[in-house]
């Protein structure tokens, strides 16, 4: 979000949006826009994105988050942003699922056969989750805590445990050629 927009000033627009105001959701959506081109193209899938531009389901989320607003008012006591990254998620389980009746509803970040993409792949699925929440959609502990039911100073202890292993782990080398790599869901 913008520096320039203070908290109240935030407080203010989410007040509108419940009232009804679409220009405020448009508003808000503005403000988070970086955030979430950051995550729609961490999260979509490769096939979607042969599909479809970023731009294009940034789009699709602003129009369902201006139809979907009167559901605002329930989420927005959690994050405003979190409910528009929810909204984010899924325009993109639903624009997949119209591609291909088999998607599973995870994206997935290619991975190549490195000693740090191995080490990846071995984290529980909590971890690896916080990991990606934190590190690549840069979520704080406290939204990363509403997503993962898991308390902020546990999501930061789990968080700098994964990053410290991580940093221990044996340093990348070039996978030899024509070795196939892999992929971890998000």
């Amino acid at each position: 979000m913008s520096g320039s927009v203070s908290e109240q000033q935030i407080r203010h627009l989410e007040t509108l949006v419940v009232r009804g105001d679409a220009t405020a959701m448009e508003t808000l959506f503005d403000l988070s826009h970086g955030r979430l081109s950051r995550i729609a193209g961490f999260r979509m899938p490769p096939e979607l994105r042969r599909t479809m531009s970023i731009n294009h389901l940034l789009m699709a989320t602003r129009m369902r988050a201006i139809r979907r607003q009167t559901e605002f008012a329930v989420a927005a006591a959690r994050s405003h942003f979190l409910w528009l990254r929810q909204i984010l998620l899924h325009t993109i389980d639903i624009v997949q699922k119209r591609l291909s009746s088999d998607f599973d509803g995870t994206g997935c970040l290619p991975l190549t056969a490195t000693p740090s993409a191995v080490y990846l792949k071995s984290l529980a699925d909590i971890d690896r989750e916080i990991l990606l929440l934190r590190h690549f959609e840069e979520l704080t502990n406290q939204e990363t805590s509403i997503i993962t039911g898991i308390s902020p100073q546990g999501v930061s202890t789990r968080y700098m445990n994964v990053i410290r292993e991580l940093a221990e782990a044996p340093r990348d080398v070039p996978s030899p050629v024509g070795s196939e790599g892999f992929a971890a869901h998000a």
